[in-house]
């Protein structure tokens, strides 16, 4: 197996969200994230840990033109911390990516049987988990 060919089709992914959406990879995990998580208003701070990258990238990220059309970020009157949630723009954005991602994974999987997928899926969903496991040690 050449397990350098995850990046392969991690790239792969990247350019389809890209060509289908006009998103960048930070865009998308933004997106999904407050889609995951029913747009509940956040804390940068918290954002970023959840994330699982620092408060300057996030910071950066979301100064992106882009990325700023798909958010609302508010200043806390009692300190100074921003909250971010999405506004309408961004769940308008994360019905089209839903939609591609769907249509990506189905492009992924035509020649495989709804047993492979499971599988597959079964599996890759143990590698992810160790990956995190090991990468928060």
């Amino acid at each position: 197996m050449d397990i350098l060919s995850f990046s392969t089709i991690a790239g792969n992914v990247k350019k389809e969200i890209s060509k289908r959406c006009g998103l960048n990879l930070s865009q998308t995990r933004i997106l999904l994230y407050f889609d995951q998580n029913n747009n509940m208003a956040l804390k940068m701070g918290d954002l970023a840990v959840n994330l699982q990258i620092s408060l300057s990238t996030l910071s950066r990220q979301l100064q992106q033109k882009k990325t700023l059309s798909f958010v609302t970020i508010t200043r806390s009157e009692n300190d100074s911390s921003k909250t971010v949630v999405l506004n309408e723009n961004g769940l308008q954005k994360i019905i089209e990516l839903k939609q591609a991602l769907t249509q990506i994974e189905k492009a992924m999987f035509k020649d495989f049987s709804d047993q492979d997928v499971a599988v597959f899926t079964k599996i890759f969903n143990s590698l992810v988990e160790q990956a995190q496991a090991n990468s928060l040690n």
